[in-house]
């Protein structure tokens, strides 16, 4: 690979890191992630992340604590070897949005029950009761999603 190429796919992952900032994801987070999906492999350890981030072994530590707390990475070991390694989930947008139920089913929850305790005539009580209604609605979205996302895979998988 030129070095060029290697500008051209830095800037990229940069670029790429950026979208997750501006959604909310912290920075580090956000670059070691990128850096991951670029790398063919998708499984890096902490000092190759350092080393090609620029950043010292704290802030890839924490950011890797950050990205296996929400589901989007996981921490392993090569058999037989002592060094871990950060993994990016095979299919990681499927599997993070599919592990997202348990919690949004807590807010849908704790949400209806916040509103009955609240009454449908507070102000407090509706906004708690759209927010029941609302997480409802997006839990059986994502569940027809996934659904028709799994289906789209397997068509994916025979033509290949």
């Amino acid at each position: 690979m030129t070095r060029a190429d290697q500008s051209a796919i830095a800037a990229f992952r940069e670029r790429f890191a950026q979208i997750m900032v501006e959604s909310g994801t912290p920075r580090m987070a956000a670059r070691v992630y990128a850096a991951l999906m670029v790398d063919d492999s998708g499984k890096l350890s902490a000092a190759e992340l350092a080393d090609q981030l620029g950043v010292g072994a704290s802030a890839i530590s924490g950011a890797i604590k950050y990205l296996v707390q929400v589901r989007l990475v996981e921490r392993g070991r090569e058999p037989g070897s002592r060094r871990d390694f950060c993994r990016i989930h095979e299919h990681t947008w499927s599997h993070f949005i599919s592990q997202s139920d348990p919690i949004l089913a807590q807010v849908q929850t704790n949400a209806e029950q916040g509103a009955a305790l609240l009454g449908p005539d507070s102000p407090a009580g509706r906004r708690l009761d759209e927010t029941r209604r609302f997480f409802e609605f997006l839990r059986e979205e994502i569940e027809q999603t996934m659904a028709k996302w799994q289906r789209l895979q397997a068509i994916d998988r025979e033509s290949r």
